[in-house]
């Protein structure tokens, strides 16, 4: 608010007339003084100052009370059933579904390696799947890396197709799955055009490019972004 320390400890008040509003400027302790309205411009700084502090009085207010509110807070009230031996737990339904119950139950509802056209059996990712391309093994082996739940080539009932996209994916944090479909040689005109055609599928059936569906892509004389390929991760997954 240092901005302000020139201006006189006036506020800026309002009465209405006949409907239309009449401004006035007043300092403790002194008569109000109407404003005109060609000098109304004037006295924005007045009003702009009293709405900042205004603003940042509420907004302390509200950093103390989350204050007070993560100071009695116990965030391991979500894992408290992991505090229980393995013999109870047996015997235990929770309130609240762990993070690991959650993944755990995901992987099963998303079988993966689900396409059986024949591939390369030279590509393994670092799970050991095996998959098609060099730059489906970099996607496999960057999710690994940060530790994004995924399943390889999973079956998806796209309208009236069935199609295996190149990855299903899990973000824990938001629970939310998503799809991951690698294009790998856009430059060629018919291959370009026949996934540009999926892709429209894809929305048509609600999953959107950018909130459910991941793209990446290459070319024959440039390879998949790596870089890019984890810069994706951390916005969408992580």
């Amino acid at each position: 608010m240092g901005r302000y320390k020139d201006l006189p400890n006036s506020h800026v008040y309002i009465s209405n007339s006949n409907g239309c509003p009449q401004y006035y400027l007043k300092n403790e302790g002194a008569p109000r003084q109407y404003v005109r309205k060609k000098d109304i411009k004037h006295i924005t700084r007045f009003a702009q100052r009293d709405y900042e502090e205004d603003m940042n009085r509420k907004l302390k207010l509200l950093e103390r009370n989350l204050a007070d509110f993560l100071e009695l807070y116990d965030v391991n009230v979500v894992n408290a059933y992991d505090r229980f031996d393995d013999s109870k737990k047996h015997i235990i339904k929770p309130l609240i579904e762990t993070d690991g119950q959650f993944i755990d139950k995901w992987y099963d509802e998303h079988p993966g390696e689900c396409n059986q056209y024949p591939k390369d059996e030279e590509l393994k990712t670092n799970r050991g799947e095996i998959v098609r391309s060099k730059s489906e093994k970099i996607i496999a082996d960057a999710l690994d890396k940060y530790g994004v739940p995924y399943r390889y080539e999973p079956l998806l009932e796209l309208g009236y197709s069935t199609i295996y996209p190149d990855f299903v994916i899990l973000n824990t944090r938001t629970r939310k799955t998503l799809y991951w479909e690698h294009l790998g040689i856009i430059s060629d005109i018919d291959y370009a055009t026949k996934n540009l055609r999926k892709i429209r599928d894809y929305e048509k059936q609600g999953f959107l490019l950018g909130r459910d569906l991941i793209l990446t892509m290459e070319e024959s004389d440039k390879i998949i972004d790596v870089n890019l390929v984890e810069q994706k991760i951390k916005e969408f997954l992580l």
